[in-house]
């Protein structure tokens, strides 16, 4: 039976990087990493935004291969189709291209001494009485083997099957599952500087529009909703009738379909040689639904936990809960905030965002930050104060 220290399942940013981390920290350890998919990347599942201080934690952006654009302004859009530029001034984020990107982060995992394997999924796993795990993988063409693990990280998305085999609660309340359509549009016209936010319970109910430029005339126009707040119609046909109203006489090359978790953190996120990354312990921002950045700082800190646990021989969940103590004090506290400020959000109408939208576009744009934003709201919209006093309760 084949053994490893450190078997990782999913080469998206947080197992990349997780086996990138593990291998680093203890060179001397075994580390697998599988990708079920024949070509690491592919198929892309998101809109590919990411914040610009967040990447620089890992990666250079600066002129690489893997990025599509380079974003210094945010423009929100209320539901009546007002604009409400906002000007940083500097770079707040970046499109990525993530086939390359994906590819990139396995490649360094792979260069660091991190044994990869792709058209490889897990397809389930049992722990022995010495405390490994026997992980049963199909390879290319269905052949099966089982990898003995001493400690197994589950990156494997929103899926969560590593979590599940192992006995933790991944489950995902209906209310906090997003519905996602995206389509790669050809034809628009927009800021390429500028990604696009248009919020409207008749746009995106319980969710939000977003165009993502990936260059000159060509971008991610996509969208996600909560099931339980639409009219009936899926998210595909609610893209399908935004972009004919906002971008009309536009082509469609390419569209993606997905679900997005937008639920704090799981509560545990860890076992007896199990831990888990990325949006398969819900490390997602409830409010924006952004993950990249998080599934690599999740990832992070799992493949530091995993190699210092088998250093000193010990993978028991008592050991590992600390991998779940520094997510929480990193981000997941956060996140928790995040999502009560969501949930008192999903109360405010429309009609409120309308208003909101006029009140900010009077400050002059070259003063416009999020912050600015925010502070003007509450003095001009009292109804947003019950919203700020839940963010710092």
């Amino acid at each position: 039976m084949p053994d490893c220290d450190v078997l990782v399942v999913g080469a998206g940013p947080a197992g990349s990087i997780a086996a990138w981390e593990a291998k680093r920290a203890a060179p001397e350890l075994d580390v697998v990493l599988l990708e079920r998919d024949r070509v690491v990347g592919l198929p892309v599942r998101c809109a590919e935004g990411v914040g610009d201080a967040g990447l620089r934690e890992f990666v250079d952006p600066d002129g690489a291969p893997w990025v599509a654009r380079r974003i210094t302004r945010i423009i929100f859009v209320a539901p009546d189709d007002t604009e409400v530029p906002v000007a940083e001034g500097r770079t707040v984020a970046w499109i990525l291209d993530r086939t390359r990107f994906d590819a990139f982060l396995a490649a360094g995992a792979a260069a660091a001494g991190v044994e990869v394997r792709v058209a490889t999924e897990a397809a389930g796993m049992e722990r022995d009485p010495d405390g490994r795990w026997h992980v049963r993988v199909r390879g290319p063409g269905g052949n099966e083997e089982t990898l003995c693990a001493r400690l197994v990280i589950g990156a494997d998305g929103v899926e969560a099957m590593v979590g599940r085999w192992a006995g933790l609660d991944t489950r995902v309340p209906a209310r906090d599952m997003e519905s996602c359509a995206q389509y790669v549009v050809q034809n628009v016209q927009f800021d390429p500087d500028a990604v696009y936010l248009q919020f409207g319970d008749r746009i995106a109910p319980g969710g939000y529009a977003w165009l993502f430029p990936k260059g000159v005339g060509i971008a991610n126009v996509g969208l996600g909703i909560v099931a339980l707040r639409a009219d009936g119609r899926n998210a595909r046909e609610y893209l399908d009738a935004w972009i004919a109203r906002r971008y009309p006489g536009s082509a469609t090359v390419g569209a993606t379909v997905g679900g997005v978790i937008v639920n704090p953190t799981i509560k545990q996120t860890y076992g007896d040689g199990v831990l888990i990354a990325g949006d398969a312990a819900h490390m997602v921002n409830p409010l924006s639904g952004a993950g990249i950045v998080n599934a690599m700082k999740g990832g992070r800190l799992a493949g530091r936990a995993a190699a210092a646990a088998i250093r000193v021989g010990d993978t028991g969940a008592r050991r590992l809960s600390a991998y779940h103590q520094a997510w929480m004090e990193l981000l997941g506290d956060d996140h928790r905030t995040y999502y009560r400020i969501k949930q008192a959000l999903d109360g405010l109408d429309d009609g409120f965002y309308n208003a909101l939208a006029r009140t900010v576009n009077g400050i002059p744009e070259a003063k416009r930050s999020l912050r600015k934003v925010f502070a003007h709201a509450l003095v001009k919209h009292p109804q947003l104060i019950p919203v700020a006093a839940r963010y710092f309760v």
